[in-house]
């Protein structure tokens, strides 16, 4: 499993190439109510093999859960769930474990959620069109450039 630094990335950490990036995938838990996003999201994140998608959640209560027993480099969790969402589970999951990387998603583009989603901790909001392998190694500051990116809605 990669190692991934939480927080700022410096160019040289354990687990990553000569060029900065990654050598093993990133490791990947997606959380939202609708099993069909989460099939789509888990077969687009796999599809370039630097993702690896090591757990499943249809609620923020699920999303705790994974977080402590599979220590995935980022979790991508949907802001609007029946259950536990996703802005109250951020928050109860950054309280236990501050250096967990979460990208909030939501199919909605509001002007809020960037905002909120710097506000609570996490590392940044995706719509879930844009989710890609690339949009979420950005958002870690592992992309071409291996500088952190600017929020993406």
């Amino acid at each position: 499993m990669g190692t991934i630094h939480r927080g700022l990335f410096p160019e040289t950490l354990p687990g990553r190439n000569t060029d900065g990036s990654l050598s093993d995938p990133l490791t990947v838990v997606l959380v939202d109510d609708q099993r069909i996003f989460r099939n789509v999201a888990k077969s687009m994140l796999e599809r370039e093999g630097d993702c690896d998608v090591i757990g499943e959640a249809e609620d923020g209560t699920g999303a705790i859960k994974l977080v402590e027993s599979c220590d995935p480099d980022v979790v991508v969790m949907d802001i609007q769930m029946a259950e536990l969402g996703g802005l109250e589970a951020t928050r109860k999951i950054l309280a236990t474990h501050p250096d967990t990387n979460i990208v909030l998603v939501s199919m909605g583009s509001d002007t809020e959620y960037p905002r909120l989603a710097m506000e609570i901790g996490a590392r940044g909001f995706l719509a879930k069109r844009n989710l890609s392998s690339g949009s979420l190694r950005s958002l870690l500051g592992l992309g071409p450039q291996n500088s952190p990116a600017a929020m993406a809605a």
